[in-house]
């Protein structure tokens, strides 16, 4: 994040186009920045599907300027995505390099990252820029294969999975070089506490709040019932072999395939060097939107007005 020298963050809005209703409001957002003359950098894409609609001189509605993710990430004070928990994820892997805050506006169907409305898109801006928001800071996971020197990065978590024709794979896990245990299963989930909330809890994961210092190792559909998910230090190093003798094996980070078709993976996974930076204070409390979004610890015999269990 460059920053800027005005008085006035500069906000970036990148979102999915493959959402109508994500291009209808980022361009209400357009024309909401130009009106109070706020700088904003708005995706390339994005302009051009809205028919420009921004200029490159920086002046009028022109206060605003496309360009690609990367450079949105590295100029702007503050990103505000349009879409979903995906285009979120998608979106953090340009803003964690540069340490750009992230708001994520919901227009998906879950929205437990992306938790505000789109109708709430103006109060928050008017609410950042009088500073009354704070930063959470989420840790991520760094992964790496022994064969090439790319590392990619998750915020939620990174997935090493059968793919094709294969009906299992079998793994073997280690935690700083000490054996952990074999699967014979579908896959495995290496996970932050951000990511608890994801896949790792559709395997029968725990929920872990967002500030642990943890890393969750969970299995997916092991061949055995004594296989269960694992929490170890978040300073941990994992690693991970894998191995089918048909179909094939992908690894992906936050949903982004990085190797496929592969009968072998060795993968080395720890924690990250960069955060992902969250604007909150703006939306629901954690623990709020685990009941609203999950209906996490509800008890579906009693209403808050019959809270006793007992009169149920």
């Amino acid at each position: 994040m460059e920053g800027s020298s005005e008085s006035q963050p500069v906000f970036g809005l990148m979102g999915n186009i493959g959402k109508d209703a994500a291009l209808e409001a980022i361009g209400r957002t357009m024309d909401f920045l130009a009106r109070r003359g706020i700088s904003f950098l708005v995706e390339e894409e994005i302009r051009d599907r809205l028919g420009g609609g921004v200029t490159e001189g920086g002046a009028g509605r022109g206060a605003g300027r496309g360009a690609g993710r990367d450079e949105v990430a590295a100029k702007a004070d503050y990103i505000i995505t349009f879409g979903g928990d995906g285009t979120m994820l998608a979106v953090a892997q340009h803003a964690l390099l540069h340490d750009t805050p992230i708001l994520g506006v919901n227009l998906g169907k879950l929205g437990f990252l992306a938790d505000l409305g789109v109708d709430e898109v103006f109060w928050a801006i008017e609410e950042i820029i009088d500073g009354k928001h704070t930063i959470e800071r989420r840790m991520t996971i760094t992964g790496m294969l022994d064969d090439s020197p790319e590392q990619y990065h998750a915020l939620n978590d990174i997935v090493i999975a059968k793919t094709g024709s294969a009906k299992i794979i079998s793994i073997d896990a280690f935690v700083d070089d000490e054996f952990l245990a074999s699967f014979l299963a579908d896959g495995l989930i290496v996970s932050t506490p951000t990511g608890s909330t994801a896949y790792s809890l559709a395997t029968g994961g725990p929920v872990v709040v967002p500030e642990s210092n943890v890393i969750i190792i969970s299995p997916i559909s092991a061949h055995t019932l004594t296989a269960r998910p694992v929490i170890v230090s978040g300073d941990s190093r994992i690693s991970v072999c894998a191995r089918t003798e048909e179909g094939s094996v992908m690894v992906m980070a936050d949903g982004r395939v990085h190797a496929r078709e592969r009968t072998a993976v060795d993968a080395e996974i720890r924690r990250g060097q960069h955060s992902v930076a969250l604007v909150k204070n703006l939306g629901p409390k954690y623990f709020e939107t685990l009941r609203r979004k999950l209906s996490w610890g509800q008890d579906g015999r009693f209403t808050p007005e019959t809270s006793d269990p007992a009169q149920a």
